[in-house]
């Protein structure tokens, strides 16, 4: 009896606890920070990471609820094999499927941040017009590779020459949020 109780709870409780995480969101995040005199400080982030981490907290909870229940399983009905080890390879089946679930959930995520870098070679046209003598004035212009559009302040490359609108410019470079063209 204390086996079935034993696989029981490790199938119950972390499952209770999945169920809270899934219904509350509540997440581990977690920082790590490391400080040097040399004027270095790392952060990390777990958000910085990019994809799901093999030990999060909702693989292992995972884990635990595969263990668990492949191992009630298997001394329930007294499955040739033993009991801990079709709980290992239940709790890794459970983490697998876990984890490839949580990796394809990573790789759907988008981002609509701009890099406004990525317009550097591509042709804007001016809506505001670019005065001579360094004035600014303003761009809209579009990457299409991206798929973003955006609107920059803008400056010639060559002070004396000036831009009305509707005039077709090129990006030479960015700097800040305004664009130095011709």
């Amino acid at each position: 009896m204390t086996l079935f109780l034993i696989y029981g709870l490790m199938a119950v409780i972390p499952g209770l606890l999945l169920l809270f995480i899934g219904i509350f969101g509540a997440d581990a995040d977690i920082d790590a920070d490391i400080d040097i005199e040399a004027d270095l400080d790392l952060n990390v982030d777990a958000g910085d990471l990019g994809g799901p981490g093999a030990l999060s907290v909702k693989l292992i909870l995972l884990f635990l609820v595969g263990f668990g229940a492949s191992g009630y399983l298997a001394v329930y009905f007294k499955w040739p094999v033993h009991h801990a080890l079709c709980g290992l390879i239940g709790g890794g089946t459970a983490w697998f499927l876990g984890y490839q679930l949580l990796k394809l959930l990573y790789e759907q995520q988008s981002s609509s941040q701009i890099r406004l870098t990525s317009f550097v070679g591509k042709q804007g046209r001016v809506v505001v017009p670019i005065p001579k003598d360094g004035g600014t004035g303003e761009i809209e212009a579009t990457n299409e590779e991206a798929g973003q559009s955006t609107y920059f302040n803008a400056k010639a490359a060559d002070p004396g020459k000036d831009y009305e609108k509707g005039a077709f410019v090129t990006i030479k470079s960015v700097t800040g949020k305004t664009a130095i063209v011709e």
